[in-house]
């Protein structure tokens, strides 16, 4: 039996060294909210640590954002050329939770009002498809009189097309009281659905963009009065969600209406917030409304805190 050259010995070593290697490095990093990224591990500590994704480059992660996951080496040796994450589950699973609390305190030529918010955010995803559920109530005082008693509940359906498209649909309640002088308190029932079709940009795993154009219509119930008005819209979404920092994020909505009879209405929602830990936060929340779809005369211009509680 002829003799086998030492260097080949030596180089089925280092194949065997550099398998092992790469299996301590080569893995997934698995979010909080269940995205899965394939790549290789470049820093790790007890903070958190860098890694190079297959799709998005080089990332950093908190240890409260994220978790590496080896590869074994087998996986290493099979996905060396391509790594891929394992494939998604088809059924729907649930991926945020959250409970806010919002609210302030003004003082104005001589009137004190004072109003509170409440509301859940849910949201379920599937490879294709995102539902996210928000329900809210308000209540605001002014001068010891209840000036408004507001519950909304909103169900949003977003499905994958051929990337980055994606279709939307929409459905969106509001039963409220408020008082509007000299006329009585009035109480009503408004319905908004909506269905556009938009594109998609995503920038991280936790960061991403979206523009939508979108059809709406809008029924108003005036319940004291029985009275019903009917109208639409065509509106321009423009949403983001972006991680400025490690623990600061930005989110905004902005909504631009067109309206049936030529006016234009504005929806805007823009929220920072700071990660206190990996489940409580605390941030700062700007809303405008100006002709939008609810019963606001003028101008409705509101900055409150907020206090949100992940599950």
């Amino acid at each position: 039996m002829p003799a086998v050259p030492r260097s080949f010995w030596l180089a089925a070593a280092l194949a065997c060294l550099t398998a092992a290697a790469q299996a301590q490095t080569r893995g997934w990093l698995r979010y909080g909210d269940g995205n899965l990224l394939s790549g290789e591990l470049v820093e790790m500590s007890a903070a958190g640590g860098v890694f190079k994704s297959d799709r998005f480059g080089r990332l950093s992660f908190t240890a409260a954002e994220a978790r590496f996951e080896a590869a074994p080496v087998a996986a290493v040796a099979a996905v060396q050329a391509q790594p891929a994450a394992p494939a998604p589950s088809p059924a729907w699973r649930p991926t945020t939770w959250s409970i806010g609390l919002s609210g302030y305190w003004q003082r104005d030529d001589g009137s004190i009002s004072s109003d509170a918010g409440v509301d859940l955010d849910a949201t379920w995803k599937r490879p294709r498809d995102e539902v996210r559920l928000s329900l809210s109530t308000d209540y605001k005082v002014v001068d010891d009189e209840v000036d408004r008693n507001e519950q909304t509940g909103s169900l949003r359906w977003t499905h994958d097309l051929r990337s980055p498209w994606f279709s939307l649909a929409r459905l969106r309640a509001e039963r409220s009281t408020f008082t509007l002088d000299p006329l009585p308190t009035l109480d009503y029932v408004l319905l908004q659905a909506t269905a556009g079709l938009g594109w998609r940009k995503q920038w991280t795993p936790e960061s991403y963009s979206l523009l939508a154009l979108n059809h709406d219509r809008v029924t108003l119930s005036l319940l004291s009065r029985d009275v019903t008005v009917q109208t639409h819209a065509t509106s321009i979404l423009f949403e983001n969600h972006v991680r400025l920092l490690p623990r600061v994020t930005l989110a905004n909505t902005l909504y631009v209406y067109r309206w049936a009879n030529g006016g234009t209405g504005v929806d805007s929602l823009a929220e920072v917030s700071y990660d206190l830990t990996d489940r409580l936060r605390i941030g700062l929340r700007h809303e405008y409304r100006k002709n939008a779809v609810d019963l606001a005369l003028g101008v409705y211009n509101r900055l409150s805190l907020t206090t949100r509680v992940d599950f």
